[in-house]
């Protein structure tokens, strides 16, 4: 039966049974009443065969990350070095040293409210911490070192982006390339003119080139451990992996290139000035300081060559489906969330596509199917 006793410091100590029959107690309640309501709490967990050991409840976060999240995290291993730099950037030096099972709600709103305003992170890496915190002690949860997540009930939305996407002009991205050595020029035109992520086109080589078919077969990108070429794990989703076109402009760009300077390590068309990997920390930065002449923002790099692709496909009348296949989107929606708003205005096409049909089908309704009278006021464009 749980219970409570009164210890000579004048707090409480509430006991209750284990699910082996052994008794449990823990102590540091202000009252009786505390003290026998958290006992009668343990003994119902008890009976649902969860954990009520008052070790495993006061197992801080920083303990947790460390013996129970962290070996069980199977993820890439890019993946797990930005979870750790998060961790240790933001959420160990607020929530290590406390238990998980103190950590409240309230806690968590008034940090993401200190992460925004004081420490003047963006709504998007804000949202980022929120979603890594949230997944961690939802593993606490199925461990049963927790009995609810402090997250459950809270409607946080989703962070807008803070910009719109902007594609680059052509006189741009001509800049960009003039500005850059002569071997690293490549890297610019494959991005422009298929929309490949950057750690793809730095991964390419020349096996992946149907030159036939006209077809670029995507299905690896460049790692970031030095100590291998390309990512063990493959590309970013299973939907990343994919065939994207292959223009004859750029064929021919990609065998002039080849010729001037050869191939890298396994093939890669892309090779620094030793000959070794070129690696994508290396060609962000050299693309950065090739682009500041024209204007380009901070976090604007590589990847406004992507955009600029899926610009010119949406220019050129290609289809949303298509798009999304050829920049490897898992739906539409990521897709129409992203370059939605280089559409034209689809209300006025639309208005003007059913007018060019009525045109051509000389389908105008007269208004005396409407009215019984004899006016044709459609038909006078009235």
């Amino acid at each position: 039966m749980p219970s409570a006793s009164k210890r000579s410091n004048r707090s409480w100590t509430a006991r209750w049974r284990d699910k082996d029959g052994k008794t449990v107690q823990l102590a540091g309640f202000p009252n009786e009443k505390a003290a026998l309501d958290y006992a009668k709490n343990q003994e119902f967990y008890v009976r649902q065969g969860k954990r009520t050991n008052p070790s495993d409840m006061r197992i801080t976060l920083d303990e947790f990350c460390r013996e129970v999240w962290r070996p069980t995290l199977d993820v890439r291993k890019s993946t797990r070095e930005d979870y750790q730099r998060a961790l240790r950037s933001h959420i160990l030096p607020k929530f290590g040293s406390m238990p998980i099972g103190e950590i409240k709600k309230h806690n968590l709103q008034s940090w993401a409210v200190e992460l925004k305003n004081d420490k003047g992170l963006s709504p998007r890496t804000v949202e980022k911490l929120l979603n890594l915190l949230a997944a961690i002690l939802k593993v606490a949860v199925e461990n049963e070192y927790l009995y609810k997540n402090p997250f459950n009930g809270w409607n946080r939305g989703k962070a807008n982006k803070l910009n719109k996407v902007t594609p680059l002009t052509k006189d741009q991205v001509e800049a960009i390339t003039r500005n850059l050595a002569a071997q690293y020029r490549i890297m610019v035109w494959i991005g422009y003119w298929t929309g490949m992520r950057p750690s793809e086109i730095l991964g390419l080589t020349w096996e992946q080139l149907d030159f036939e078919d006209g077809k670029i077969v995507v299905d690896r990108q460049i790692s970031r451990d030095i100590n291998q070429i390309h990512e063990k794990s493959g590309l970013k989703t299973q939907s990343s992996e994919r065939e994207v076109p292959f223009p004859k402009i750029l064929q021919g760009l990609i065998r002039e290139h080849v010729h001037l300077f050869g191939l890298g390590p396994a093939g890669l068309i892309m090779k620094n000035r030793v000959g070794g990997v070129l690696r994508y920390k290396d060609a962000a930065r050299l693309f950065r300081f090739a682009a500041r002449p024209i204007g380009l923002k901070n976090g604007e790099g590589m990847h406004q060559l992507r955009h600029t692709f899926v610009s010119t496909c949406i220019t050129l009348g290609i289809s949303i489906k298509e798009i999304q296949a050829y920049v490897g989107h898992a739906s539409i929606t990521e897709t129409m969330d992203t370059y939605g708003h280089l559409f034209p205005d689809s209300l006025s096409k639309a208005n003007n596509q059913l007018d060019l049909y009525a045109e051509e089908q000389e389908q105008y309704v007269s208004l005396d199917v409407i009215a019984g009278g004899s006016s044709n006021l459609a038909s006078r464009g009235k």
